[in-house]
């Protein structure tokens, strides 16, 4: 069997596995199926490294994460000779560079979580100078990668060839909400994710204040589960519009707790505003995981997960600015949708099942692994 080596330059909390991490090691085990595979990572305060069926934990010393992480595969994993190298970038640098050249007898792809990521990068000084080091030496990478992996249609990316896919998740991991009665009155919706900007609650929030306002006299809950950097800006907004009765907040929760809190709901909130950080569609993990628990979902763009023909039926599309959820519009989707909930559920998870498995989504990567290895 053909040895793989999967570095993932991300923070995996195993007491509180958020959408990132859950991929990561999702992945790790789709490519356990096929190779001999390793992953490094990094973990709270350390390193990981997964391999066999254990996680060995790697103190940072006095080095800095990244550091640790470069220094630990050179000396301990580049001996290894691994056919496939599957990298997450974390934007280049020379060190970086280095690495791969070090890796350079190996079959090697990257994956670009987000492209376009110019205007994220760019709104803040910290961003930019993380900019103007990766476009400094990124030109480099032809030279040792043989794809791009990419949820973008792009053909190209940095003069490499790409591989499109979508984002996936393991199916049999979650199992379809249980569905039980409510009132007739009553929608609840529900988001879960770690907030951002791109994600754009505020609309949905500032929608059912105009909702109420103006009279609404059907109950419509939101239930918003995670942290994130834009919470305290949702709170700030649910305590001006006196919004408390309708608007719940969970922080983070998982295993048992989030199933049983996904039992309660109709709707699930995709991300609403993309086009702050300068896109036009993107791979949510999330949309995956409301697809498989059979949720019909509100997002300003067409969801992946899904056909065109499929998007019509599950997908209340909304428009891609700043306006304020319309949740009368809302509640006539709700009304649309909702006509027998059991087949509606597993309708929606079998649509998107197809085309969203990580076994599916991961086929064009092992495929060019296993090419003239």
């Amino acid at each position: 069997m053909n040895k793989l080596l999967y570095i993932a330059p991300v923070i995996i909390d195993l007491e509180k596995l958020n959408g990132v991490s859950k991929k990561v090691l999702n992945h790790y085990k789709i490519f356990r199926e096929s190779y001999k595979a390793d992953m490094i990572s990094y973990g709270p305060n350390c390193l990981y490294h997964f391999h066999d069926n254990s996680v060995d934990t790697i103190p940072l010393g006095k080095l800095k994460r990244r550091l640790k992480l470069y220094s630990f595969i050179k000396t301990n994993l580049v001996p290894n000779q691994y056919e496939c190298i599957y990298i997450r970038y974390h934007l280049s640098d020379f060190l970086f560079i280095y690495l791969l050249k070090l890796l350079n007898n190996s079959k090697i792809a990257i994956e670009i979580p987000t492209y376009p990521y110019k205007h994220e990068l760019l709104k803040s000084q910290k961003g930019l100078l993380r900019y103007l080091i990766d476009i400094t030496s990124r030109s480099f990478l032809k030279l040792y990668v043989g794809r791009i992996v990419t949820y973008s249609e792009d053909v190209n990316i940095f003069g490499i060839k790409t591989i499109n896919t979508i984002n996936g998740i393991i199916y049999d991991n979650l199992i379809p909400s249980q569905k039980k009665n409510r009132p007739e009155l009553e929608i609840n919706l529900i988001s879960v994710s770690v907030t951002m900007i791109c994600h754009g609650y505020d609309r949905l929030i500032v929608g059912l204040n105009d909702y109420y306002k103006n009279g609404g006299n059907v109950n419509v809950f939101y239930h918003l589960v995670g942290d994130g950097i834009e919470i305290e800006k949702y709170k700030g907004l649910v305590e001006k519009y006196k919004l408390g009765k309708y608007v719940k907040f969970y922080g983070f929760k998982g295993g048992q707790e989030l199933d049983e809190i996904y039992d309660k709901v109709d709707i699930a909130i995709n991300s609403l505003a993309i086009h702050r950080i300068g896109l036009k569609t993107e791979s949510t993990i999330k949309s995956k995981e409301y697809a498989a628990k059979g949720l019909p979902m509100v997002s300003s763009y067409e969801i992946d997960a899904f056909s065109p023909e499929d998007n019509k039926k599950y997908v209340l599309k909304i428009s891609a600015d700043e306006s304020a959820v319309n949740i009368d519009q809302l509640i006539q989707f709700y009304g649309q949708v909702y006509n027998d909930t059991l087949i509606l559920s597993t309708d929606i998870r079998n649509a998107s099942r197809k085309r969203s498995d990580m076994r599916v989504t991961l086929k064009g990567i092992i495929d060019y692994f296993n090419t003239s290895i």
